[in-house]
């Protein structure tokens, strides 16, 4: 699943002025306004190099309140912002962090609960990612995607954890009972449960629900090895 999904409320939020394209990769961690790279046909642009610094310095300057107003929700989010912009995902989450201890409910309001809870499923802390999608799924428990991803999380941990799995599972096929994504994770507890006959009835029901998924024919040879009584590993989408 794309962490980014789960950034609508924060990108939704306008910067004010662009700065991916002027930020070098290798941003100076003391917060000293970084040189500018400029990409390939935007040389001129923003006003030309008197433009980039003044956007440098602005760059610099939300950092720095951030950091200056430890306290200040909104100059957190800022700097969450700011950080996304030039790809770098882990500053971002601090500063995301940082604003949900100050305010958890307006944190809600960002929907960007769900994008902590990706990042640290990509980061296989699945304990913490677990944490960020069930509040997540507490500020909008109708996006049946959430339970999708606190579902992953049982999965594939080691050991699995199939029971609660299927129970997220289940939970988001209440929410929207066609979801294919649900329905091949469902698959996947099952097996992880040996389980077969609760395996086979939700390939049945993807293929009825979902037939062009592209994963059905990998999920019916997990199946089909189970029966067999083959060992089974859960491959990565």
């Amino acid at each position: 699943m794309n962490r980014n999904k789960y950034l609508i409320g924060l990108i939704g939020l306008a910067l004010g002025f662009i700065v991916s394209f002027f930020l070098t990769q290798n941003y100076n961690k003391s917060n000293a306004a970084p040189a500018a790279a400029v990409a390939p046909g935007m040389a001129g642009g923003a006003g030309g190099a008197g433009g980039q610094q003044a956007m440098m310095g602005q760059v610099a300057g939300v950092i720095e309140k951030a950091k200056n107003s430890p306290n200040d929700f909104q100059a957190q989010v800022e700097a969450a912002k700011t950080f996304n912009q030039i790809g770098r995902v882990a500053e971002t989450v601090d500063y995301l962090k940082k604003a949900y201890v100050i305010d958890a409910a307006k944190f809600n309001e960002l929907g960007a609960a769900g994008f902590l809870g990706q990042y640290y499923f990509e980061q296989k802390d699945y304990a913490e990612a677990e944490t960020w999608f069930n509040r997540a799924i507490a500020a909008d428990p109708k996006e049946a995607d959430l339970y999708v991803a606190l579902a992953e999380t049982y999965v594939q941990r080691e050991p699995p954890q199939p029971d609660q799995a299927i129970a997220q599972l289940q939970q988001a096929l209440g929410v929207d009972a066609k979801n294919g994504h649900a329905l091949g994770h469902l698959v996947e507890a099952y097996v992880l449960k040996k389980d077969a006959r609760g395996a086979e009835e939700a390939v049945k029901r993807l293929k009825e629900t979902d037939p062009t998924n592209q994963r059905i024919s990998v999920l019916e040879t997990l199946v089909t090895d189970l029966k067999a009584g083959k060992a089974v590993t859960i491959p990565k989408e």
